[in-house]
């Protein structure tokens, strides 16, 4: 298959690597991001049989794996039909904006994480991949940093029935805003990260965890907003 590798491949998307030491999450990591990075389509059949041969396990692991993606919402299983890319429109998505800025506000009450020298290192460097943007229109890689921003912010929370729940919702967006890329102002969206990014780093810097899910839940809201007026316009 071709076009699976995304910018800066984790290396559990490596496939270069034994297949053999790739662990169910792996796996099941690599089909989320080919999902979400529209490698697969929505709607596009999965086949249990050529995907466990693809990465070297039996079809039980695989089918494990499938079910995972199934629980996230990610693809659907129907008898007679198979296994399918999940599509999803803009009102289940806009629905899916409001849960994610509640458990923004409930990730903040919880207890954090330290924010660390290292947290300021990788999103200094975040920061600096995403300026790089303006001058490269580069959607792969706009999409690929809004998912390095999730694992940087997401991770600051001790809760793990939170991030659990927020990884979920957060990929299930991630498909469908990732649609709408073709579709919308790129240098816009891309300013708008940036100015979020300059001010979670002085949230960061001052080791302000509230503070962090803040300026998060306003610009989850700046993109809400979007997608109201795209509705609004749609109509």
């Amino acid at each position: 298959m071709s076009g699976h590798n995304i910018i800066e491949v984790p290396e559990f998307l490596d496939q270069s690597k034994s297949s053999a030491r790739m662990t169910n999450t792996d796996i099941y990591r690599a089909l989320r991001h080919r999902i979400c990075f529209l490698d697969y389509q929505p709607g596009r059949r999965l086949n249990e049989r050529e995907l466990a041969a693809e990465f070297g396990v039996s079809r039980t692991p695989m089918r494990t794996v499938l079910q995972r993606l199934e629980y996230d919402g990610l693809i659907v299983s129907q008898h007679g039909t198979g296994t399918k890319v999940t599509s999803t429109d803009l009102s289940s998505i806009r629905d899916i904006y409001v849960v994610r800025m509640r458990l923004v506000d409930a990730m903040a009450e919880s207890e954090a994480l330290p924010i660390t020298s290292q947290t300021l290192r990788d999103f200094n460097e975040l920061e600096e991949s995403c300026r790089a943007l303006l001058h490269q229109g580069n959607k792969r890689q706009f999409a690929d940093i809004i998912i390095r921003q999730h694992g940087i912010l997401h991770g600051l929370s001790r809760s793990a029935p939170l991030r659990n729940f927020s990884d979920i919702l957060f990929f299930r967006s991630a498909q469908f805003w990732f649609q709408l890329l073709e579709r919308i102002d790129f240098a816009q969206q891309v300013g708008d990260l940036l100015n979020e990014f300059r001010m979670i780093r002085t949230a960061l810097e001052l080791r302000d965890v509230r503070l962090v899910a803040t300026i998060h839940k306003a610009h989850l809201a700046i993109v809400l907003s979007r997608l109201n007026a795209m509705d609004s316009d749609k109509g």
